[in-house]
Parts: C-alpha cells; sequence; structure tokens
C-alpha cells in the first residue's frame, strides 16, 4: 500500500493507495486513527467497509479533534460527496451515495 495526500480529504482509500490530508501531521493522534481505519478498508466495496465507516472505531478519543479538523480545513468536505477527485482518480462512493440518497429521500419526504 502507498500513502499520497490530498488536501480534499480527511483520509481515504482508493484500492491500494491511501490518500491522506497533509495537515494531519500537527494532529498525530489523529493521523494514526485516520491512517488505521483506511489500512482496514478492502482494494473494493463491500459490505464490511460500509459497516467500517458507520462505526468509524478507529476515531474513539480524537472525534472532536476530527470535527475540529473538518470545521477548520473546509477543503475536506469533499471528501463528503459521493463523487469526488482524490489525487489523479474520480471516485464514486457507493457509501456516500447510499447516505446521501437516503438523506435527500426523507428531506423530499418531510417537505
Amino acid at each position: 500500500m502507498e500513502i499520497k495526500y490530498s488536501k480534499n480529504v480527511v483520509g481515504c482509500r482508493i484500492e491500494e493507495e491511501i490518500y491522506i490530508n497533509p495537515d494531519l501531521y500537527n494532529y498525530p493522534k489523529l493521523y494514526h486513527a485516520v491512517l488505521s481505519h483506511e489500512k482496514k478498508h478492502t482494494s473494493s466495496i463491500t459490505k464490511k467497509d460500509f459497516l467500517m465507516d458507520l462505526s468509524n472505531k478507529e476515531l474513539r478519543g480524537v472525534k472532536k479533534t476530527y470535527y475540529k479538523f473538518i470545521l477548520t480545513h473546509p477543503r475536506t468536505l469533499l471528501g463528503f460527496l459521493p463523487l469526488s477527485k482524490v489525487g489523479g482518480h474520480w471516485s464514486l462512493d457507493l457509501s456516500l451515495l447510499f447516505f446521501w440518497g437516503i438523506v435527500i429521500l426523507l428531506l423530499i419526504l418531510l417537505l
């Protein structure tokens, strides 16, 4: 696995490449938590990956730092879109597509 850097994400894995936000070096505990989480993902899309993203166990103890990092680095919000560009890759994240689909459906039903 190769570690690369992108300011568009906090962290993500695309096949055998892990992309980490370079500013995470200033937050060593969060950096290791994100890296640990991304290493556990598979190189394809599986149910395990989806469940891992829902639970995010590796972020226990650093969630406050995680959310603060996102708020102080707003470009990382691009990584929460189902379709985004990370490094040289255009990536479709099915977990996020499913999540946003449910959110939009709920909004339509509530309005």
